[in-house]
């Protein structure tokens, strides 16, 4: 008989979490080793988010953020791609928190796009 103590704090908590064998245990809708998006729908993804982004923006960014993003061709390779994906994550990043969806966007496109 066992005597282990279990204490579960905040959000996620799971609990204990007992594993013999195989594979990978995955809790509070986590996925491990999930394959990237295709780059088309990485790519509509990143769309969607700048567009949700362009309304925190002045003037300025926006035209920045807008130049870039008429930079991204969706047949062109990954290194053509990064000069404007480092444009449109560093304008995202300046905005704070509210850029979060743009950077994680960004990330996902270069993971669908493989390796440099």
């Amino acid at each position: 008989m066992s005597s282990d103590q279990i204490h579960q704090y905040g959000a996620g908590s799971i609990g204990s979490a007992n594993h013999s064998g195989s594979g990978d245990i995955v809790a509070g809708g986590k996925t491990v080793n999930a394959a990237p998006a295709a780059p088309s729908t990485a790519l509509d993804e990143l769309l969607a988010a700048i567009e949700g982004l362009r309304t925190h923006l002045d003037d300025t960014r926006r035209a920045e953020l807008d130049a870039a993003a008429a930079d991204l061709d969706p047949g062109a390779t990954r290194a053509e791609l990064e000069g404007p994906l480092t444009r449109i994550a560093g304008i995202a990043a300046l905005v704070g928190t509210v850029g979060g969806p743009v950077v994680a966007a960004v990330q996902a496109l270069l993971a669908a796009l493989g390796a440099a």
